[in-house]
């Protein structure tokens, strides 16, 4: 005996169907530029973090803050369980390296080639009940004033 359902029944089953996740995975991601030197202005800085944000957009990440100095950023961000961070370093760096050096070629010069980023990164983990902690230490270690005003 075939256990089959009715062809409209699977069809609206089908079209209704969305998975469904209860966890998220919280990440800070650091990385830095190649050398780690200071080369990222205040310009640079904001385009980076509305480059990541539409990045993030798109692709369905949830972004939760962005920091930048001038030598490295800072990213929070929550992931589905099936989303991998590692592919995600690897669109956000990649993308943000292209498009900065393209729409400023100053960074070119600055770092003697075509590579903005360090290849490494650092990963760390965050509890749903830190996020608010670590929010406050990005906010404060990067606060606008003073390090991007004297860069600029």
């Amino acid at each position: 005996m075939e256990r089959e359902i009715a062809p409209d029944l699977k069809n609206s089953l089908l079209d209704r169907w969305e998975p469904m996740y209860r966890s998220r995975l919280h990440y800070l991601v650091t990385w830095s530029t190649r050398g780690r030197k200071p080369v990222l202005r205040e310009r640079h800085v904001s385009a980076l973090e509305t480059l990541i944000q539409q990045t993030c957009d798109d692709r369905g990440y949830a972004l939760i803050d962005v920091a930048a100095a001038a030598d490295h950023v800072h990213v929070l961000i929550g992931l589905r369980p099936a989303q991998s961070i590692s592919s995600v370093i690897r669109e956000l760096k990649g993308r943000g390296s292209v498009t900065l050096l393209a729409q400023y070629p100053e960074l070119r010069v600055w770092l003697r080639g075509n590579l903005i980023w360090d290849e490494r990164y650092a990963v760390e983990t965050v509890s749903p009940s830190r996020i608010d902690r670590v929010r406050a230490r990005l906010r404060n270690l990067h606060s606008r004033g003073d390090e991007l005003a004297r860069a600029s």
